[in-house]
């Protein structure tokens, strides 16, 4: 019995705080499997979070800031948008209610269509930081599903997005998990439109404290863009007990701008003349053949990186080594050796089928052997 009175007490003084914690589990309405990372939160109030790997949220309204009227909306690729109003939520003290989204029609990629005339270009687009002490950050004021984005200004034509590149320079947490979105321009042009990644699956990608370079594999989700875009960051889990402080590399370029929101379903708000540093690898269909040399041409000052690339202290032969930069590929040899052109910055990857990708970037040296893990 006591037991009982202090719950309902505790209970009682909870509410009497004004701020209520709205929690629940998101399930798949048929499967009733777990939905994890679904969106949550009031359109423009600042109020919003992600669910965990389980389904599970945790949501704090304060009604005494909003109206019966305001709308909490769930919303995740490939499901059906939920949206309840305020008078609609059920507060539960020790239970996690179920949310079940409805699966969308499964919607078939865009036929890329081109007259170019079939040439294909390595283009790098984008922005890097070349020292300049300019960085964008999330701190403890972001909630979950917080976003950091860049408009990628591009050639008019059709375009697919291999690999994203960014710069971390701080990062105190035990590691912090991302989502990449890619987004049109939307109507207004200020605000990110539609989401390109019509696969239904999510974009994923955990920054450690080591990280210096991330780079995100974009080839399974095969995306492509007609014009400008816009790369984001979004802020989907915070590991260990240091509160979020991860800090990336930005650049001075002007012309541009970035774009911000505190949380989930959140307002955006535009920061003119700045850029995250965000940069891709892309693959440009052109209907001129010039435009291969311009890669070539480059070539001609790099410098020839070489080494061995071994798997428990055995060579390796026939790995793919690709120069993701310029675009150029060799295997290795019956030996294990290597031999690619490469400069300072390159992003050189070495791939086979068994063993996991690895991906590195040029410092000063031209010597470089790798040891390969199993898959």
């Amino acid at each position: 019995m006591r037991v009982f009175v202090n719950i309902i007490v505790g209970l009682i003084s909870f509410l009497c705080l004004g701020q209520q914690d709205y929690k629940g589990k998101v399930v798949d309405a048929d499967t009733k499997e777990p939905l994890p990372y679904v969106n949550i939160g009031i359109f423009g109030k600042g109020i919003g979070t992600v669910s965990d790997e389980e389904g599970i949220f945790h949501l704090p309204i304060n009604q005494a800031q909003l109206t019966t009227t305001d709308i909490v909306q769930f919303s995740s690729m490939g499901y059906k948008t939920i949206k309840k109003t305020i008078s609609d939520l059920r507060f539960v003290y020790n239970d996690y209610p179920e949310i079940p989204m409805e699966p969308k029609n499964v919607e078939l990629n865009e036929v890329v269509v081109t007259n170019k005339g079939g040439f294909k270009v390595n283009d790098i687009v984008g922005y890097q930081n070349y020292g300049e002490s300019t960085y964008g950050y999330w701190k403890d004021n972001i909630a979950l599903g917080g976003e950091l984005a860049t408009k990628i200004k591009v050639k008019k034509g059709v375009r697919k997005l291999n690999t994203l590149f960014f710069e971390v320079y701080s990062n105190p947490s035990d590691s912090v998990l991302i989502r990449v979105n890619l987004y049109d321009l939307g109507k207004s042009k200020d605000n990110p439109g539609k989401n390109l990644n019509s696969t239904n699956s999510n974009i994923l990608h955990t920054i450690y404290p080591q990280t210096k370079l991330a780079i995100v594999d974009l080839e399974p989700y095969s995306i492509y863009v007609k014009d400008d875009f816009i790369v984001s960051l979004e802020l989907l889990k915070v590991y260990g007990e240091k509160p979020i402080g991860l800090i990336l590399k930005a650049s001075s370029e002007k012309g541009t701008y970035s774009l911000r929101k505190s949380a989930s379903l959140g307002k955006w708000e535009v920061m003119p003349q700045s850029a995250m540093a965000y940069h891709l690898n892309t693959t440009y269909f052109s209907d001129k053949k010039k435009a291969e040399s311009k890669v070539v041409k480059a070539q001609k000052s790099k410098q020839n990186i070489s080494g061995f690339i071994f798997f428990a202290r055995r060579p390796l032969n026939n790995i793919k080594v690709t120069n993701l930069t310029t675009n150029q590929e060799t295997y290795s040899n019956e030996k294990g050796r290597y031999q690619i052109l490469g400069e300072k910055d390159d992003i050189i990857s070495f791939e086979a089928k068994g063993y996991k990708k690895m991906t590195i970037k040029l410092l000063e040296k031209n010597s470089i052997n790798i040891n390969l893990i199993r898959e």
